[in-house]
């Protein structure tokens, strides 16, 4: 048995008397801990004394009681004041309401250290400190028979609980996502309850915080290291069972190497899947090599499509990417020149999974199902020309072949075969002879026509944009005076622009 806060009273030498909260004088304490944070119940643990020299504890009724009842909610033993230092009187208020809770307040004499108290509290639960390294033990234990391969990681949460004694759960903050597996998936109330909770403190989160769920007991959340919003949430597994929290944060430690493993798993794979994409759009792999990869991709069953999601600024590549992953979506995805390029499965825009770009201010394009390797790259312009249609029509997604603007091509066919009737004989002049007549005249048309303005951005006399704008008129023969003539040669800029020919 722990040392009780009675018996920590009737220690000659430790000095220390009740001022109020008797009737809890049968509260064991497991460790005696100083702390003058503001909030010391973020900080210790359940059955913790708590030792402060009165920097932390409000002077006023109304204070002082809040604070006793967040330390008592925390499962903290009780809370001894150093005599004499910068702690303010109890109030009668605060005292009647620790009676009635049954929570010690105690006074420790000015001469007496806290580390007395620490040590005598040590000495006497030496037995106990002893149970729990048993226990801490036994947790690396876990971890080195799943490092040699005996047994599952995937049963890392559920050996690490049943040592701590504790159904543990890791969990991404940010999206709710489990991310290791657990033998059951946390309770959708008890995942809500969590997120809330962190969502309010903020990150970065203390070393624990205590999330209470009534009958259901207390959870208890833990960071993940250096995992940034992924943390360990604890429950006892037996009802109204005290969770022992140096035990937890060692099981968060090795929770913790296995996120980081996870997330650099997941990492390399996503670059892999990265230069993949790459090579298919290129065309510069083989369709062994390629299948094969594919298929360690998770995207070996055809057909494929191709995905080009666009922003006014960067990308969300990356919440894309984890998103996708965290709906167990097969997908590789390349982030280039501020979009997203995504290669998946044929099916998977058959369902509801336009959710996955919700609240990213994303404009969607989506291709043909794609049947064969050769065809990516066709698909991939496909998919960047449906983006395009979409943004012309203020849509979030836009669907190849379906969703067009009025006034410009359905397809990237028809685009193409616009343009080059158009300026096909302006762009093989510039190819030919290193010549800038395309840019000159999208510039012109994106300054409104205006020569001076014009002339001014592509730095050159305002004479040579006009022989330019001449040359272009002979090449393509249209004539820029002539408004049916304008609009075609501004419609052919745009769908330029569109198919991102590289002009």
């Amino acid at each position: 048995m722990s040392l009780t806060i009675e018996q920590l009273t009737e220690v000659p030498f430790l000095r220390t008397r009740f001022l109020a909260g008797v009737t809890g004088g049968n509260r064991p304490v497991v460790w005696a801990h100083t702390c003058e944070l503001p909030a010391p119940w973020n900080w210790l643990g359940t059955g913790e004394l708590l030792m402060t020299d009165g920097y932390n504890f409000p002077s006023d009724a109304a204070n002082q009681i809040d604070f006793v009842r967040k330390l008592a909610e925390a499962g903290i033993s009780g809370v001894t004041l150093g005599e004499g230092f910068h702690a303010p009187p109890l109030t009668p208020e605060a005292a009647a309401y620790a009676d009635e809770i049954a929570f010690p307040v105690l006074e420790t004499a000015h001469a007496v250290r806290f580390v007395t108290v620490a040590r005598t509290v040590a000495d006497r639960n030496s037995h106990k400190a002893s149970a729990s390294l048993v226990r801490i033990v036994r947790l690396y234990d876990v971890l080195r028979r799943l490092g040699i391969g005996v047994g599952q990681k995937s049963d890392l949460l559920e050996k690490l609980g049943t040592e701590a004694g504790a159904e543990l759960h890791a969990i991404d903050v940010v999206s709710g996502a489990a991310v290791l597996p657990a033998l059951q998936p946390l309770e959708e109330s008890k995942l809500r309850a969590v997120v809330d909770v962190v969502n309010q403190k903020g990150l970065p989160l203390p070393a624990f915080t205590r999330v209470r769920q009534g009958e259901s007991g207390t959870l208890m959340v833990l960071p993940l290291g250096g995992a940034g919003h992924t943390v360990l949430v604890a429950q006892a597994l037996v009802k109204e069972g005290s969770l022992d929290l140096v035990v937890l944060q060692h099981a968060a430690v090795i929770v913790g190497f296995e996120v980081e493993r996870h997330l650099l798993s997941a990492l390399r794979k996503r670059e892999a899947g990265s230069r993949l994409l790459q090579q298919l759009v290129d065309g510069t792999i083989d369709l062994e090599s390629a299948q094969r990869r594919l298929d360690g991709m998770r995207l070996a069953s055809k057909p494929w499509r191709a995905i080009c999601a666009v922003s006014g600024g960067a990308v969300a590549a990356d919440e894309i990417s984890r998103r996708l992953t965290a709906d167990h979506t097969p997908h590789i995805l390349l982030d280039s020149a501020g979009e997203a390029q995504l290669l998946t499965n044929g099916t998977w825009f058959l369902t509801d999974n336009a959710r996955i770009f919700e609240g990213l201010n994303l404009t969607v394009g989506v291709s043909l199902p794609i049947h064969s390797h050769q065809r990516v790259p066709d698909g991939m312009r496909e998919a960047r020309w449906a983006a395009e249609s979409a943004r012309s029509t203020s849509s979030a997604i836009s669907f190849y072949g379906e969703d067009a603007p009025r006034f410009f091509p359905r397809t990237v066919a028809e685009g193409e075969a616009a343009v080059s009737s158009i300026l096909g004989s302006v762009i093989a002049h510039d190819e030919l002879n290193n010549s800038d007549l395309l840019q000159s005249l999208e510039v012109f048309f994106e300054v409104n026509r205006s020569w001076k303005e014009a002339a001014e951005r592509l730095g050159i006399h305002k004479q040579t944009l006009v022989y330019r704008m001449r040359k272009i008129e002979t090449l393509s023969g249209k004539m820029m005076r002539n408004l049916q003539d304008q609009t075609d040669l501004y419609l052919a800029v745009k769908t330029v622009q569109r198919l991102r020919l590289g002009c």
